[in-house]
Parts: structure tokens; sequence; C-alpha cells
């Protein structure tokens, strides 16, 4: 137990902040694919099966890819302040995304939710690295993904008490989840980030450095076969969302 006392107190905020995350995503992203393609009757959207795959496909495709961009925005304007950006954009987008019923406009609302979520992501991890020593790494990240996990076993048992009162509702529960965050916000101390000496690029610029980073390492042969390794598991696991659920309810 005497490893607990040696993390600082944003550690534990930044896991709580964690887990009220992931409560808020899965909560909702657990019964969105029957959301988009369910009967009017049941407050659902009617979307076609290829509607719906292309839409949490590419939405969800956009989220995983731009944290290597906002890991830099983060790194520029701090951490505090784009997490803040990061709720903001998040509850807007859960109050806004059940007004849309077209395809084009849900289209859009996910892709605006998945910039919160992106915003999100790097921060947190960053923030977990940070806040660690050698001696601590393995428990720290240990109990990182505890909070992951624990934030996505809540989220769907919570939102599926409110299933069948509204469909609309799923998306206000986790707008509720997610601005409890901002609260912790206030407890939220921001890690020490490296100073960047005398660094007057443009964020352009440093956007260009990153894909140029990317384009090098994609050259090494053993790590695209790996890629597409862990590619292969992923599209399994996202299975759980996208079509499983549909698949039960029909």
């Amino acid at each position: 137990m005497s490893a607990f006392g040696k993390f600082p107190r944003t550690f534990w905020v930044a896991n709580v902040i964690e887990l009220f995350e992931r409560w808020a995503w899965y909560g909702f992203f657990m019964l969105f694919a029957n959301y988009l393609t369910g009967s009017s009757d049941a407050g659902g959207l009617e979307f076609s099966q290829s509607q719906k795959g292309l839409l949490m496909g590419v939405g969800t495709g956009i989220l995983y890819f731009l944290p290597v961009l906002t890991g830099a925005i983060a790194d520029r304007y701090g951490y505090k302040k784009v997490l803040l950006l990061a709720f903001l954009i998040y509850t807007s987008a859960f109050i806004l995304l059940p007004m849309f019923s077209t395809f084009t406009g849900v289209f859009i609302m996910y892709l605006y939710l998945a910039v919160g979520a992106a915003l999100f992501k790097p921060i947190i991890s960053a923030t977990i690295s940070k806040t660690t020593t050698d001696e601590t790494a393995s428990i720290s990240f240990g109990l990182f993904y505890m909070m992951v996990n624990v934030g996505a076993f809540f989220g769907p048992l919570v939102t599926l008490l409110f299933k069948g009162a509204s469909s609309h509702l799923i998306f206000y529960v986790s707008a509720g989840i997610i601005a409890i965050n901002f609260l912790l916000l206030f407890f939220y101390k921001e890690p020490g980030r490296a100073e960047k000496e005398k660094n007057t690029d443009s964020l352009l610029t440093t956007f260009g450095i990153i894909f140029r980073n990317m384009g090098s390492i994609l050259k090494d042969v053993k790590f695209i076969i790996f890629l597409l390794i862990v590619a292969g598991f992923w599209t399994m696991y996202n299975q759980l969302f996208f079509t499983l659920p549909v698949f039960i309810s029909q």
C-alpha cells in the first residue's frame, strides 16, 4: 500500500476524470448502433446498416487518429485549457446530437463529438506518465486502465436503466456524467510540460513534422505487420459496439 502514497493528487484526479469520461462514452456508445438503425417507433433513426457502418467507422477512425495532432495542441496551449475545451465540446455534442435526424446532420455531430474525445485522449495518458516514476510506472498504468474498465462497465449498465424512457435520454445522461469533470478540473493541477526552447514554429509546422515522422516510421516493415495484427484485433473488438447490439436487437 505504500506505493499509493507516492502519487501526487493530480494523478488521482486524472484517473477519476478518465473514469467519468469512459463512463459517459461507453454509456452512449453501447446503444448508439441501435439508435441509428432502430425503428422510429422505438425512437431510432432508421438508418441502413451501411449508413451506420460508414458513420461509426469513419467517425471513430478519425477519433483515434486525431490524438497524434491534438497531443501537440495540448503541449502548446496547456493541458488544462484543452481539457476544458474537450469537455465543452463533449457536453454540447451529447446534448445536440439527438436533435438531428438526417444522416448528414448526425454524421457532422458525431464528428464534432469525436473531436472532443480526441482532444481529451492524449492529455490524461500524458498526465499519468508525468506524475509517475520508474518505480511506480507499472502500478500507475495498471490503476489507469482499471479506471478505464470501471467506467466502461458502469456506463452501459447505468444507461440501460434509462433505455425504456426515451432514446434521447441516453445522450443526456452521458452529458451529465461528462459535466462532472468540469468540477474535477478545479482540482487538476497541470503537470510540468517540457518547455520548447525558442520554439517559434507554427502549429502547422509542428503538424508537418509529426507527419514526416509518421512517414519515416511507416517504412519499417515489421512495424507495419504489427499494426495490421493490432488492427485485426480492434476490428473484432469494435463489433461489440458496431454490430453485436444490432444483431441481438434483431
